[in-house]
């Protein structure tokens, strides 16, 4: 028979040689896959936080940048008055009187100077538009045309702005949120710089009875936090001139 088919026995030979993987040997490598593939996982989940984590901090820092430019565009029209220089003085601006002047306060419970209070002639037409009185009722200097008493406050973890409304103060009036319910504001401060120039002598200080003009600037500190992870935080600064300069005549001596 091997003399008919010589290769057999070489045939026979060679497939008695063959083996096969052995239970260990395919555990092992199993085991190898296994490592391996958790290793791809865990660099997939950790660029993937890190990813989700970079989205969340940017849209944090697009909020708060929002509302940084909504405040500093209103807050640099502050005291602005549309008049006639030649039948009105610069002193009568009714912008920058005791109740419509820019002043910094702060809503009951709240952080101290987180609101602030102003107001500017939005439509020229040299009235106060308090938006709230009859034509036949409304004060001297005021009008019922348009809203143009304005403010920012920050309550309960919110920046709000004020929109109308009787009594220009941090805890009267209409105030509307600005800031996404998954944003959480922590703080809002202003401060208000200013510098003052005597008219009179320009080389002296101001004092209580010279003519002075003072210009303002206000800085704006602004942190907020993503309400279900506090971890994503931010902090923004600005500071805002306030482009109509006060003029006060002084007080007689």
């Amino acid at each position: 028979l091997f003399n008919r088919w010589p290769g057999l026995p070489r045939m026979l030979t060679d497939r008695h040689r063959q083996r096969g993987v052995t239970l260990v040997e395919l555990m092992i490598a199993c085991l190898i896959a296994l490592i391996a593939l958790s290793a791809v996982l865990t660099v997939y989940s950790a660029g993937a936080e890190h990813s989700a984590q970079l989205l969340q901090q940017s849209h944090l820092h697009q909020q708060l940048l929002g509302l940084m430019q909504l405040i500093s565009r209103g807050l640099a029209r502050a005291g602005y008055w549309h008049f006639d220089p030649t039948l009105q003085a610069p002193g009568d601006n009714p912008f920058q009187n005791l109740m419509n002047q820019l002043r910094i306060q702060a809503y009951k419970g709240e952080s101290p100077d987180s609101c602030i209070l102003f107001s500017y002639d939005l439509d020229h037409d040299g009235l106060v538009g308090v938006g709230v009185c009859n034509d036949t009722d409304c004060a001297d200097e005021t009008d019922n045309d348009n809203v143009e008493q304005f403010g920012f406050r920050l309550r309960g973890a919110r920046v709000q702005s004020r929109y109308g409304g009787s009594g220009l103060e941090c805890d009267s009036g209409y105030w509307q949120t600005l800031n996404d319910p998954v944003v959480e504001v922590t703080r809002l401060k202003f401060t208000q710089h200013s510098s003052c120039q005597n008219l009179l002598e320009t080389e002296r200080e101001c004092t209580a009875e010279s003519p002075r003009l003072i210009q303002r600037a206000v800085e704006i500190r602004l942190s907020g936090q993503l309400r279900k992870n506090p971890d994503v935080n931010s902090t923004i600064a600005q500071w805002v001139r306030i482009r109509t300069a006060r003029l006060s005549e002084g007080t007689p001596l």
